[in-house]
């Protein structure tokens, strides 16, 4: 297999879908939206699609990229009991979302036992040591889907998006009140994380994870791609299995 092959990965999560081309190891380009970006100086060899979304939606996704990139050999990831020196946590492994077991996988390689905070839609925490046991984690709602639920689940909480005007006082309005109030949920959970393992590095991925982690001053291997990076290793490896 050349190291100067080029692979996309498909990241389809619950709020969008992430595309990330490699050739060989090098990350060439990220891009978001429903389809693939067609580029004329890439051309992929090997698709490896990972999804967090239902049978029916996944299947719907997979004959949209199958369209518009035929010729592409196609391989779907699923979470495993073990890939790439790591052992996972569950008991039924299969139930561990891929993104978090791909996240997993990448972390361990970066070396160390490593606590690997993914926020996006879900702020996920997963803990991985560095004999590559995947020792288990947590998932709790991210900002946006907290604020949002109580907003749905209340019937006077309401303010306009330009009411949101952060500063340094005891918030004084409630549109303040929400959104701070929420992060500030945020950020106990994770010192209260950090208190209970201060030997584990932290490796931070999605969205709002540096931000969070920035605001509690928390050293963190900062890895904007670390879905993808896991992938292009468990796909790699099952490809030289086949």
């Amino acid at each position: 297999m050349s190291d100067e092959s080029e692979v996309l990965i498909v990241d389809a999560g619950n709020t969008s879908i992430k595309y990330t081309a490699f050739r060989g190891e090098q990350v060439l380009w990220v891009e978001r939206g429903e389809v693939p970006p067609i580029k004329t100086e890439f051309t992929p060899q090997r698709i490896y699609f990972a999804s967090v979304r239902s049978q029916e939606q996944s299947a719907l996704l997979h004959a949209d990229i199958k369209a518009a990139l035929p010729n592409a050999e196609w391989l779907s990831l699923t979470s495993t009991a073990q890939a790439c020196g790591v052992i996972n946590a569950y008991f039924e492994p299969e139930r561990l979302g891929i993104d978090r077991w791909l996240s997993v996988v990448a972390a361990y390689h970066l070396g160390g036992n490593k606590i690997v905070l993914d926020a996006g839609t879900a702020i996920k925490l997963d803990f991985v040591n560095q004999q590559g046991e995947h020792l288990g984690g947590y998932i709790t709602p991210g900002l946006k889907m907290m604020e949002s639920s109580l907003l749905a689940n209340t019937a006077r909480i309401r303010y306009l998006p330009d009411e949101v005007k952060l500063a340094d006082t005891l918030p004084n309005s409630t549109a303040r009140a929400v959104v701070e109030g929420v992060h500030e949920m945020a950020l106990a959970f994770i010192e209260r994380v950090k208190a209970q393992h201060p030997t584990f590095q932290w490796v931070a991925t999605g969205g709002d994870a540096k931000a969070l982690l920035e605001s509690l001053d928390i050293t963190m291997d900062y890895q904007p791609h670390l879905v993808a990076m896991g992938a292009k290793r468990v796909g790699d490896e099952l490809l030289k299995r086949q």
